[in-house]
């Protein structure tokens, strides 16, 4: 069972690998997307938050079932960020870089992670709960502080 923990390590590389690499351009698109987050979306800003999912992403493999919540709560990021690229893709009418990796990837390999354990008895609904949550709140962290950078310019 612990083998889709290491699946989503390699999902996230593949992920970033299309943000940035091929065909790339999600810096570009985040900034045409909502302008005013520009001046701090930076190769610095992409570097430290990619180098953050790709640790949290390791971790998650590393405790595995160990720490079920945990490790379930990073499946929980990654269908999280596959839907907001399927958002953006549909916000901006066109093509957002990462949304097929996060489509035939992240969406998947995270709902099958949970029906995993659950069909296998070993997650309550307490725990898939907080795992959930916890995945929302890593997703929500880029964009706080895009929001947040934002607001303190115009202040």
């Amino acid at each position: 069972m612990n083998w889709i923990f290491s699946a989503f390590v390699v999902a996230a590389v593949i992920h970033v690998l299309e943000e940035y690499a091929y065909p790339g351009g999600f810096s570009d698109w985040m900034r045409s997307l909502n302008p005013r987050f520009a001046p701090w979306i930076t190769a610095r800003f992409a570097v430290i938050i990619n180098g953050l999912f790709l640790l949290l992403c390791v971790m998650g493999a590393v405790v595995a079932s160990k720490g079920l919540v945990f490790s379930l709560s990073v499946a929980s990021l990654l269908f999280f960020n596959g839907l907001a690229h399927i958002a953006g893709t549909v916000r901006a009418k066109r093509y957002a870089p990462g949304v097929i990796s996060g489509v035939l990837l992240y969406l998947p390999l995270a709902l099958y992670a949970f029906c995993l354990f659950a069909g296998a008895g070993r997650l309550t609904l307490a725990a898939g709960a907080m795992a959930g949550l916890l995945g929302v709140l890593y997703q929500a962290v880029p964009i706080g502080y895009l929001g947040l950078s934002s607001m303190a310019r115009r202040a």
